[in-house]
């Protein structure tokens, strides 16, 4: 499927994906429960944007969002978790950097024995800064989403050909944070993804009705974290469109 297609197809089939979008956030943002799997997304901007996470919390963040292609040395990186939060003159992009940087002197062998790369330390750099620094502009750097962001980039730019997002190539981090933030500036004029970001935190608030602080973290967080979801879902989307156009196997 080419471009044009593509962004005509995601165009048509937005009000979809922000609904798609809205129940992942609802359920990736439920009541803090004991002994859940994977528990939710309230428990790690309880924990990282206070500085209060713990070696078991880490222990269950980085399978749940899938940071687990190498053996982290969780004692090392708890200090930098804890940290995070309270860094002054912090801003995103460098400080994603800086932390992506950081990580491999905190990491064991990993399963493979190959190198992390450098994708991964941006993954779970973006994602620990999402929590640890939830009014910051942290957008998350996910394949899913970089797929989704390349189409919707490459439309705004009337490019024939999709914008490809890699932390050795042209368009690093920088790049797709910068490209989120436009996009998501134009999904914040639309009153579907506005009022699925009402939904999104009155939801949040019902889960937490029994706990003594029914704060989280300002309305920006939501907007990107489900902003995050949507692109999730697109790019999802994308890689659908373009295996049905695929030849069949004989």
């Amino acid at each position: 499927m080419n471009l044009k297609a593509a962004a005509v197809r995601l165009d048509e089939e937005k009000i979809y994906n922000i609904r798609r979008a809205l129940s992942e956030a609802c359920y990736w943002g439920r009541a803090i429960e004991r002994n859940q799997r994977k528990p939710s997304d309230q428990r790690w901007v309880d924990n990282f944007s206070n500085g209060n996470a713990t070696l078991e919390d880490l222990k269950r963040f980085f399978p749940t969002y899938q940071i687990h292609r190498a053996g982290w040395n969780y004692e090392a990186i708890l200090d930098q978790v804890n940290d995070l939060h309270s860094k002054e003159n912090w801003t995103t992009v460098e400080g994603i950097r800086e932390l992506a940087k950081s990580l491999p002197k905190d990491l064991e062998d990993t399963k493979d024995g190959k190198s992390l790369k450098d994708g991964d330390r941006t993954s779970a750099a973006s994602k620990i800064a999402m929590f640890a620094r939830p009014n910051d502009d942290v957008f998350i750097w996910d394949r899913l989403a970089r797929v989704a962001m390349g189409v919707r980039a490459a439309k705004r730019d009337g490019a024939s050909k999709a914008v490809r997002y890699d932390t050795k190539g042209q368009n690093k981090y920088g790049s797709f944070h910068s490209d989120c933030l436009v996009e998501l500036k134009v999904e914040l004029q639309s009153k579907e993804f506005n009022g699925a970001v009402d939904d999104f935190m009155a939801f949040t608030t019902f889960a937490r009705a029994t706990r003594n602080d029914p704060s989280l973290a300002c309305r920006s967080y939501f907007e990107r974290r489900l902003f995050d979801k949507v692109l999730v879902c697109e790019g999802v989307r994308i890689e659908e469109l373009r295996e049905a156009e695929r030849p069949s196997k004989s």
